[in-house]
C-alpha cells in the first residue's frame, strides 16, 4: 500500500515525460559509433535524414523499426 501511495506522489508531482523518439536517436548514435552519412544508405537520402533528425519530416514505424533494428 504504502509504495502505491509513494508512486502516486511522485507521478503527480515529479512526471517523467515521454522521450522525443529523434531525440533518442540522436543520443544513441554516438554510443553506435553512427553519424548522419551512416544511415544515408539506409534511409532515403542525405537530405532526408538531416530532415528527419531536424524533426521537419516524420518517424514513421518503418523507420523506426529501422533504427531498432540497427541498434542490436
Amino acid at each position: 500500500m504504502a509504495l502505491l501511495l509513494i508512486k502516486q506522489y511522485e507521478d503527480l508531482h515529479y512526471p517523467v515525460p515521454v522521450p522525443n523518439p529523434i531525440e533518442v536517436i540522436k543520443l544513441k548514435m554516438p554510443d553506435l559509433g553512427l553519424k548522419n552519412k551512416d544511415l544515408v544508405g539506409k534511409v532515403r537520402s542525405k537530405g532526408y535524414v538531416s530532415a528527419l533528425l531536424n524533426k521537419r519530416k516524420p518517424l514513421t514505424i518503418e523507420l523506426a523499426m529501422l533504427f531498432h533494428k540497427e541498434k542490436n
